[in-house]
């Protein structure tokens, strides 16, 4: 334990003296380290390839690794991706090949950093095609690309004039969910002005306004949130649909109504239109909050002015209705109203489940089948699971019987 302790504290003073560029200072805690008994291992030699690489040569750190080798410690990944880095920011092409095919025969594995700091190189001289190809390696090595190599990859094909591939790789990345970091759209951002295309710079820089507004408001930061929309609009950059949803949702669950109405104004003076969706969140606030009257004239005043489609906003308001204790009500709108889909009967089902009104409840799950609907398997399994509960078995198989027979017959 001492031996290790030892070792330890042995590489931190090592690592501190590189990082001060001490190279003199190190290799002189390295030798008192080995007459005192305590000797370096391949972090220890690690930190040092690292930093001769950085601050004086690679042939230097070449030097360090042949020392590795006599003393008996074998060299790692880490070591090659430390030489690698230090050819690549000499733009020393051949040499960095030379590395990778080292590392190749020494049986050493190229992780993710080797096969980005390789692509980087590529890049950099000017030979996108190859740069492409290690991007493609890293797939073909079971390998999963990071944010760095995406960023890499993005930089690279900005830099070599092919702008529309770095696009379509940005709308790939959105369209899979990936969480983009500041520095991609900023790479993005520069490459478009570089290129003379301001339009796309500019819609870019809106994506990122945006996702900026709803990373504060999905945070909670109502104040951040708002200050980054201000800015965006004196910009004349328009907050999307996402960006308003988000915070109108946010508004709601805090029970902050009046700055809900302000933001509904808001988007109205931007003349921009609101979505089912941003109504529906407001209902459902609502609704929530027990204010179902304010729920009610909210979807007469959408459905005056011609959004009677709106079914996430009336299933919000049917739920919330049934919710606040107006069964009879609930089941009138539901009666009533000529559009439903599967969440509507889902919706009410489950409701009446709650109320261990089960037959009704297998009476409305069947017409919505006969009707040429599904219905979510959860309110299945609710209203079965009801009839088991009860002790009504016979009642649970013979639903179970109705069902396939009506998947059957449609």
């Amino acid at each position: 334990m001492c031996s290790i302790l030892s070792t330890r504290l042995l590489n931190i003073c090592i690592s501190s003296f590189c990082k001060l560029q001490r190279l003199d200072k190190a290799e002189a805690v390295i030798i008192d380290g080995i007459r005192l008994g305590v000797l370096p291992n391949v972090v220890t030699y690690n930190a040092l390839v690292d930093a001769y690489c950085r601050f004086v040569g690679i042939e230097a750190a070449y030097a360090v690794v042949r020392r590795m080798q006599v003393a008996g410690i074998t060299p790692n990944v880490i070591t090659y991706n430390s030489l690698l880095a230090g050819a690549s920011r000499q733009c020393q092409l051949s040499l960095s090949l030379d590395i990778f095919e080292e590392m190749l025969n020494l049986g050493i594995s190229p992780d993710l950093w080797s096969y980005n700091t390789l692509m980087h190189c590529f890049f950099k001289l000017g030979k996108p095609d190859e740069a492409y190809r290690v991007f493609q390696d890293i797939i073909l090595n079971n390998l999963s690309p990071d944010r760095t190599s995406f960023n890499t990859l993005l930089n690279g094909l900005c830099r070599n004039g092919y702008t529309d591939n770095a696009l379509m790789l940005y709308r790939n990345l959105k369209r899979h969910g990936c969480e983009l970091e500041l520095i991609t759209y900023n790479i993005l951002i520069d490459g478009l002005c570089k290129a003379g295309r301001l339009k796309a710079a500019r819609w870019i820089l809106k994506e990122l306004e945006n996702s900026v507004a709803g990373a504060f408001a999905k945070r909670g930061m109502l104040k951040e949130a708002n200050d980054c929309m201000e800015a965006m609009l004196k910009s004349g950059i328009s907050p999307d649909n996402v960006c308003y949803n988000t915070l109108m949702n946010l508004y709601c669950k805090e029970g902050k109504f009046e700055a809900a109405y302000k933001l509904l104004d808001t988007m109205e003076d931007e003349g921009f239109e609101c979505d089912n969706y941003t109504h529906a969140i407001l209902i459902d606030g609502l609704c929530k909050a027990g204010n179902v009257e304010e729920a009610q004239r909210h979807m007469k005043l959408i459905s005056s002015t011609g959004s009677i489609t709106n079914l996430p906003a009336f299933n919000s308001l049917l739920d919330g209705v049934y919710k606040a204790g107006h069964a009879e009500f609930a089941m009138k709108l539901f009666k009533l109203s000529k559009m439903k889909d599967e969440f509507t009967y889902s919706s009410m089902v489950h409701n009446l489940c709650k109320e261990r009104k089960f037959r009704s409840a297998s009476k409305l799950l069947l017409s919505c089948l006969k009707n040429g609907m599904n219905i979510l398997k959860s309110a299945e399994r609710a209203v079965i699971r009801g009839f088991r509960g009860s002790g009504f078995r016979r009642g649970a198989r013979e639903l179970q019987s109705k069902i396939r027979m009506v998947k059957f017959l449609r």
